[in-house]
């Protein structure tokens, strides 16, 4: 399982356990309000997410530590090389030849060089 997918897993879970759901309507709120216990507290997460306020702590924490854990396998140069792949090929950089937003998306613990590394390996 690569560290996306990985991480991508972690996520879901941690958003099931905490109780949030996703609401564009009316009618989607009521039903995520429906699921929970009557009179529970929520929190706006925004992005259409609503949590129960009592799960706040526990999904910021899981996900401060969903980022640690993604972070720590960075460090493995095949996890890396596969990393920028997936976000060369989720932004089109081969079809626009563009790096830019995949830049972006992969944010400052990347370089460059080491991006273009790998568009120019499958090029």
């Amino acid at each position: 399982m690569t560290p996306n997918v990985k991480r991508q897993n972690d996520v879901n879970a941690l958003i099931s356990d905490c109780g949030v759901f996703f609401a564009f309507s009316r009618e989607q709120f009521a039903e995520g309000k429906a699921k929970l216990p009557e009179g529970e507290k929520l929190v706006d997460i925004g992005a259409g997410g609503f949590m129960p306020a009592k799960n706040v702590e526990k999904f910021t924490a899981g996900m401060k530590a969903i980022e640690v854990a993604f972070k720590q396998a960075m460090k493995d140069q095949k996890a890396r090389r596969a990393h920028i792949l997936y976000e060369l090929n989720n932004h089109e950089a081969y079809y626009t030849r563009d790096i830019e937003s995949t830049m972006d998306a992969l944010g400052e613990d990347f370089t460059r060089d080491e991006v273009l590394a790998v568009f120019n390996a499958k090029v």
